[in-house]
C-alpha cells in the first residue's frame, strides 16, 4: 500500500514539474509538426531550362493561402496555392488535426501558376467559395472560380460568372464598391515587366494601357459579372502586388488601395460614390514605398481611422543590405518624381491616418521609422491582427526570397560574362540563397511596435510568402499559417491567455457574410474597431470573422455594428471569452455612431495670402557627396509685426537665392498688398533664412534684420552678410549699409534682446554651415547695439564678452533668465550640438554646464522656447529635435556620428557617417556612395560582400578617424526641460512630437487654463534620396496640464493639419482674429485660424 502511494505520488510530482517547465518555456507560438497536423503542403520549385530566373524572374513569388469554413462545421479550414505543385485543401478536424481533402474536393488545379486565392460566398447560398488567382509565363493564365457544392465539393466556374481574367494576376477582392447590396470584385493584375525599365516606359504604358496589362474591376449584376474598368476610372498600368479594401475616409463607401512594384506608382482610389473612384494619392500621402508589396488596412492606434501598411525589401541587417539590397539610384528617383509618379523610398511605410481633411480625401502619415518597422528584408505579406489579445492589433511580416537576386557581386560577375542560352538553368540555380526569418511585432500601444519574433516563438528561417490567420482551435487567439517555398507550409499555434470576443455576422440575402461591415468593440479603457474585408497581405484572404482581444477585461460594455446598408446594432454587455453572431435583422435605420464628431475645432485653414517661395536650383552633392541632407535649402523666414504703424501685423517672408524679400502689409479690411522696395530686385541675391522686426534705433517702429545664409555661395561672399532695414516710421524701409558688421557667415536665426540692460535691443545671430564645409563649426556672432540718435550702429562682441564663435551648427537660440538671477541668459540649439547655455553675468558670458550633463543632450535641435510652463517661478524649456521617424537613430549606447577628414588626402574634406547595427559601428552609407567621395575604397574592398562586413574602422582605420572633426548625437527626440530651480530634468514629448523634425514652436494658452500650450510644426524634406524624408508632420497642438505635463491633441481634434516642408511660423493677428502664419520651403503660405 504504501509502495502504491509512493508511486503514484512520484507519477504526480513528475507530472507537475513537467507541467510547470512547460508553461515557463512555452513562447507564445508553437510550430506544429506536419506529422501531426496533417498539413504537408509544399510549394516546391523545379527549375528547368525553359523556367528559371533568366527566363521568368517572377517565379520566387509564391503561392497565397486562404482561411475559411467551407463546411459549416465552426472549424477554420485551410487553402493553399501552388505555383508548379496541387493546391490543396485541408478540412479542419478539431485538435489542429486536419485532413487533405483536395483530390475529392476537386479545387488542384491544373498545370497553371497558381498565385493568390480568396475565399468568399460569390452566389450567395451561405457556402465560402474559392477564387483563385492565376500568373506564370505559359497559358492558360484565366482567373479560377470554385464553387462549393455544399458536399466537400467545388465546381470550377470562372467563365460562368464572367470572371476568368487573362491578366497576370496575382491577388482578388471581393467589396461592394457601388453599394447595390451583392458583392464586386476587383482583380490586381502584374503586368511581366523588364526589371530594368526605364521611368518613361512606365510612363508610356500608363498612358497606353492594354487590357490584359490592368487591374479590373467586375460589377456583379444579378449574379453575373460585368467589367467595368473603364467606367469606374480604375484602367491603370502598374505592377501591382496587392489591392486592398477598407474606408479610409469614414464616408461609408468601400475605397481601394493598390501596391505596386517598382516605380510604377501606387494608387489610392477613393470611392466617388457614383461609381467611379480618383486616385489621391499623391494628396493624401507624403511618401510610398518603392519596391510595394503586400499591404493590409486596420485600426492599428484604435482611433476609429483606417491606417496601412506596405512592405518593402529594406534589409534591417548590415551585412545583408550592403550585400544584397539595391541602393536608391539618385537619378531614377528623381525621374520617378519628375513623372509626376510619387516620393517612393525602399522601406516599409506604416500609414497613420491623420483624418479627413480637404473635404472628403484622408491623410496618411508615414510612421514606419518611429514604430519599428521600416526594415524587415524581402518583405511579403504583412498582417494586423491582435495576436496576444491585450486589445491593440500586432503586425506579422513574411519574408524571404528563394534566390538573392539583388546580389551585387554575383550579378556583376555575370555582367563580365556572356550567357548562352543552354546555361541559365546554372546560372539561376547559382545565384546565392539565404533564408531569413518572418517577423512578428507587438504593439506598444504608443504608435510604435517591439520585435519580438524570437521571444514569440516565430524565428523560423524560411523562403516565406502568402501568410493569413484564424483561430483553427477556437480557444480564442490567432493562429498564424505560412505558404512557403521548397519547405512544409508552417501552421504557428498561438499559446496567448488574456481575454476576447469572436463575432460572425449574419448579413442581407446577397451579402451574407457581412462583407464591408464595421464592428465597434468597448471594454473599459480599450476602444476598437475592425471592417470585414477579407483578402490582406500577399496573395492571401482570412476567414469572415472578427476577433478582439480584451486584455485582462472582464466584461464588455458594448459592441455595435454599422452594416454596409447603413444600419446599426447595439449589444450591451455581453459576455466574453465566445463567439457571438449579428444578424443585420435585428437592425434598425436610425443610425446612431460612436465616433465622437470634432465640431468646435480651435483650428481651420483658411485662405489668405497667395504667396509661393521658389527654391533656387542647386544640387549641393556635386560638391559633398555624402552629405546628409541640403542645406542649400533650410529657409524661408518669417515675420510678422506692425511695419507702417497702422495698428496691423503685416507679413516679411524670405526668399531663396533670386526671390526678392516680400512684405504684405495689412489692410483694414483683412486682405493684405504686396509692396516692393527699392533694394529687393538687387537684395534678390541673397538667400533669406531668417526675419526678426524689431526696434533697432529706439525709435518706436518696427525696423527689419534678415539673416543671410545658404550653401550656394563661396565662403567669403559679400551675399553671406546680414542686412538692416531702417523704418522711417510710415514703412519705408531703407537698407542701412555701415550698420552691421561684414560677417560673412551663412546664418540661420537671430533673436534679439537687452542682455546688457542698457535700454536697446541687442542681437545674437547663428552661424549655420560653412558653405561646401559641412560639419565645419559656422561664426555665430552676438551684436551688441551701440546705436545713438545719430546713427544706427551694431558692433561684435570682443572675447571679453561673448568668447564662444565655433559654437557649433546653430539652428536656433533663446533669451531667458534660465537661473533666476535677473539678467537674462542665452540658449542655443543646433546640429551635432548639445543644448548649449550661456550664462550672463551682469553683461558678461560663460558657458554653464551645471544645469544639466550636456553630452547627453547631443542632438540635431531645430529650436527652443522658453516659458515657465508648470508656473512654479522659473523658466522651462521646449527643445525641437530631428525626431524618432527617421532612417538615423541614436541612443546614449549607440550613437549616431560624423567624421569629418581629408581621408584621402586629396586636399579635399570628407563626410562619413556611422551607425551602429547589432552592436557593432558601420559606415552609413553603401560602397558604391563611399567610393564616389573615396575612389580607393573600391581597390580596398574588392566587392560588396567584403564591404558588406567592414567595420568603421575597416573602412577608414583607427588613426585617421581619431584625427577626425568628430561629432554625435545620443537623442533624436524632441523634449521639454523642466527647471527645477537648480537642474534641468529632461523628458520626452508625447509620441506625436516625434513623428518628424520640429523646426518651429510657438506657445500660448489655448485653452485658458493659465498654463502655456505649444504648436509645432516642421519636416525636413531635405534628405539625400537614401534617406527618406522627414514628412510625416501635419502640425501638432499639445496642451499641458500640472498632471499629465504635456498631452497631444491629434488633428482630427484639434484641425491643425499644415503639411509640407514647414520652415517657420508666427502668430498674426488679422483684424480681431488670432491666425498662425506658416512658412514653408518651395511651397505656399499657409494661414490657420484660431478659433476661441
Amino acid at each position: 500500500m504504501k509502495k502504491f502511494s509512493l508511486h503514484l505520488f512520484l507519477i504526480f510530482f513528475i507530472v507537475l514539474i513537467s507541467s510547470c517547465s512547460k508553461g515557463v518555456n512555452k513562447k507564445k507560438f508553437s510550430l506544429l509538426s506536419s506529422n501531426n497536423s496533417g498539413i504537408n503542403f509544399n510549394n516546391t520549385l523545379i527549375e528547368n531550362d525553359t523556367l528559371n530566373y533568366f527566363t521568368y524572374p517572377y517565379i520566387y513569388m509564391g503561392g497565397g493561402v486562404s482561411t475559411g469554413d467551407i463546411n459549416n462545421d465552426d472549424l477554420v479550414d485551410i487553402y493553399f496555392t501552388g505555383n508548379m505543385v496541387e493546391n490543396k485543401l485541408y478540412l479542419n478536424k478539431g485538435n489542429m488535426e486536419f485532413e487533405d481533402i483536395s483530390n475529392f474536393s476537386g479545387i488542384e488545379g491544373d498545370n497553371r501558376w497558381y498565385t493568390g486565392s480568396t475565399m468568399i460566398d460569390i452566389n450567395n447560398d451561405g457556402l465560402l467559395d474559392i477564387y483563385c488567382s492565376v500568373g506564370g509565363k505559359f497559358s492558360p493564365k484565366n482567373n479560377e472560380l470554385y464553387i462549393n457544392n455544399g458536399d466537400k465539393t467545388f465546381t470550377e466556374s470562372a467563365k460562368e460568372y464572367g470572371i476568368d481574367d487573362i491578366g497576370n494576376s496575382v491577388q482578388a477582392t471581393f467589396f461592394d464598391y457601388d453599394k447595390d447590396g451583392d458583392l464586386d470584385l476587383y482583380v490586381a493584375n502584374y503586368p511581366p515587366t523588364p526589371f530594368d525599365a526605364p521611368n518613361a516606359y512606365y510612363y508610356y504604358k500608363m498612358q497606353n494601357v492594354k487590357d490584359e496589362e490592368s487591374d479590373n474591376l467586375y460589377r456583379n449584376d444579378n449574379g453575373v459579372f460585368t467589367k467595368v474598368t473603364d467606367e469606374a476610372g480604375l484602367r491603370s498600368y502598374g505592377l501591382t502586388l496587392s489591392a486592398t479594401i477598407g474606408d479610409i475616409n469614414n464616408d461609408s463607401y468601400p475605397d481601394i488601395f493598390v501596391s505596386n512594384d517598382f516605380s510604377s506608382p501606387d494608387y489610392m482610389y477613393i470611392n466617388n460614390q457614383d461609381g467611379t473612384f480618383s486616385d489621391i494619392i499623391k494628396e493624401s500621402t507624403s511618401q510610398t514605398s518603392f519596391y510595394g508589396m503586400g499591404a493590409d488596412i486596420a485600426d492599428f492606434n484604435n482611433d476609429f481611422n483606417l491606417d496601412y501598411i506596405q512592405v518593402d525589401m529594406d534589409a534591417r541587417d548590415n551585412r545583408r543590405s550592403k550585400a544584397n539590397m539595391a541602393s536608391m539610384n539618385v537619378d531614377l528617383f528623381w525621374s520617378t518624381v519628375n513623372y509626376g509618379f510619387h516620393y517612393q523610398y525602399m522601406h516599409n511605410t506604416l500609414q497613420l491616418n491623420r483624418g479627413v481633411f480637404n473635404g472628403n480625401k484622408p491623410f496618411f502619415s508615414n510612421v514606419s521609422r518611429l514604430s519599428g518597422i521600416s526594415s524587415t528584408d524581402w518583405s511579403w505579406g504583412p498582417l494586423f491582427a491582435d495576436f496576444d489579445n491585450d486589445g491593440w492589433k500586432d503586425i506579422f511580416i513574411s519574408n524571404g526570397t528563394r534566390r538573392e537576386i539583388n546580389h551585387r557581386d554575383y550579378f556583376n560577375e555575370l555582367k563580365l560574362r556572356p550567357m548562352a542560352k543552354d546555361s541559365l538553368l546554372y546560372y539561376s540555380q547559382n545565384i546565392p540563397s539565404e533564408p531569413i526569418s518572418n517577423f512578428i511585432f507587438q504593439n506598444n500601444k504608443d504608435l510604435s511596435f517591439s520585435d519580438v519574433t524570437e521571444k514569440w516563438g516565430l524565428d523560423y528561417k524560411n523562403f516565406s510568402n502568402g501568410t493569413a490567420y484564424a483561430d483553427l482551435d477556437n480557444d480564442g487567439d490567432l493562429e498564424i499559417i505560412v505558404n512557403n517555398i521548397d519547405q512544409e507550409a508552417q501552421i504557428f499555434e498561438n499559446n496567448s491567455s488574456h481575454n476576447y470576443i469572436k463575432i460572425k455576422l449574419k448579413g442581407s440575402e446577397l451579402n451574407p457574410f457581412g462583407i464591408g461591415a464595421r464592428v465597434f468593440v468597448k471594454s473599459n479603457d480599450l476602444n476598437q474597431m475592425q471592417e470585414m474585408t477579407l483578402s490582406r497581405g500577399f496573395q492571401s484572404s482570412v476567414s469572415p470573422e472578427f476577433h478582439f482581444g480584451l486584455s485582462n477585461n472582464t466584461s464588455i460594455d458594448l459592441i455595435s455594428i454599422e452594416w454596409p446598408n447603413g444600419n446599426y446594432y447595439e449589444l450591451i454587455n455581453p459576455g466574453i471569452n465566445q463567439m457571438i453572431t449579428l444578424d443585420i435583422k435585428d437592425s434598425y435605420s436610425n443610425k446612431k455612431t460612436n465616433i465622437k464628431e470634432e465640431d468646435n475645432l480651435i483650428f481651420v485653414s483658411e485662405k489668405i495670402v497667395e504667396h509661393k517661395h521658389i527654391e533656387n536650383d542647386y544640387n549641393d552633392y556635386d560638391k559633398e557627396v555624402l552629405l546628409p541632407h541640403q542645406n542649400s535649402k533650410l529657409g524661408p523666414g518669417i515675420a510678422t509685426g506692425d511695419i507702417n504703424g497702422d495698428g496691423l501685423d503685416d507679413i516679411v517672408i524670405g526668399g531663396a537665392k533670386d526671390q526678392p524679400t516680400s512684405f504684405y502689409f495689412q489692410l483694414k479690411n483683412g486682405k493684405f498688398r504686396n509692396k516692393s522696395y527699392g533694394f529687393s530686385k538687387e537684395d534678390s541675391a541673397y538667400e533669406d533664412m531668417d526675419i526678426i522686426l524689431f526696434d533697432a534705433d529706439n525709435d518706436g517702429d518696427n525696423d527689419c534684420y534678415i539673416v543671410s545664409g545658404g550653401n550656394e555661395f563661396d565662403i567669403d561672399s559679400p551675399y553671406l552678410i546680414d542686412r538692416l532695414y531702417i523704418n522711417d516710421g510710415k514703412g519705408n524701409l531703407f537698407k542701412s549699409a555701415n550698420s552691421i558688421p561684414d560677417n560673412s557667415t551663412s546664418g540661420m536665426r537671430v533673436s534679439a534682446n537687452d542682455f546688457d540692460k542698457d535700454g536697446d535691443l541687442d542681437l545674437f545671430v547663428g552661424g549655420r554651415v560653412v558653405p561646401g564645409n559641412y560639419p565645419l563649426p559656422a561664426e555665430s556672432k552676438l551684436l551688441i547695439n551701440e546705436s545713438d540718435s545719430k546713427q544706427v550702429k551694431f558692433i561684435n562682441a570682443d572675447n571679453s564678452i561673448f568668447p564662444f564663435s565655433d559654437i557649433g551648427l546653430v539652428s536656433s537660440s533663446v533669451w531667458t533668465d534660465y537661473n533666476n538671477d535677473s539678467w537674462d541668459d542665452l540658449i542655443v540649439v543646433g546640429e551635432w550640438m548639445p543644448i548649449k547655455f550661456y550664462k550672463n553675468i551682469e553683461g558678461t558670458f560663460i558657458e554653464d554646464k551645471s544645469f544639466i550633463d550636456s553630452d547627453s543632450t547631443n542632438g540635431w535641435w531645430y529650436d527652443v522656447v522658453s516659458e515657465d510652463f508648470d508656473n512654479d517661478g522659473d523658466m522651462d524649456l521646449v527643445v525641437g529635435n530631428l525626431g524618432n521617424n527617421y532612417k538615423y537613430q541614436a541612443s546614449s549606447d549607440e550613437t549616431f556620428d560624423i567624421y569629418y577628414n581629408d581621408f584621402d588626402e586629396n586636399e579635399s574634406g570628407d563626410i562619413v557617417l556611422s551607425y551602429y547595427n547589432d552592436g557593432d559601428k558601420y559606415p552609413l552609407r553603401g560602397r558604391q556612395c563611399s567610393s564616389d567621395q573615396i575612389p580607393a575604397i573600391k581597390m580596398k574592398f574588392q566587392d560588396y560582400d567584403a564591404f558588406s562586413i567592414a567595420t568603421l574602422e575597416d573602412v577608414y582605420t583607427e588613426p585617421a578617424l581619431e584625427n577626425s572633426l568628430h561629432y554625435y548625437v545620443k537623442t533624436f527626440s524632441s523634449v521639454y526641460l523642466e527647471n527645477t530651480g537648480d537642474k534641468f530634468i529632461m523628458k520626452n514629448l508625447p509620441k506625436y512630437s516625434q513623428l518628424s523634425a520640429i523646426n518651429k514652436i510657438l506657445s500660448k494658452d489655448l485653452d485658458n487654463d493659465g498654463y502655456k500650450d505649444i504648436i509645432i510644426s516642421g519636416n525636413m524634406y531635405n534628405s539625400e534620396v537614401e534617406t527618406p524624408r522627414n514628412d510625416a508632420s501635419v502640425g501638432l497642438l499639445m496642451n499641458y496640464t500640472k498632471e499629465k505635463g504635456f498631452t497631444a491633441i491629434p488633428s482630427k481634434e484639434s484641425g491643425l493639419f499644415v503639411k509640407g516642408d514647414v520652415k517657420d511660423m508666427e502668430f498674426i493677428k488679422i483684424g480681431d482674429i488670432d491666425y498662425i502664419v506658416s512658412a514653408k520651403n518651395d511651397d505656399y503660405l499657409e494661414f490657420t485660424r484660431i478659433n476661441k
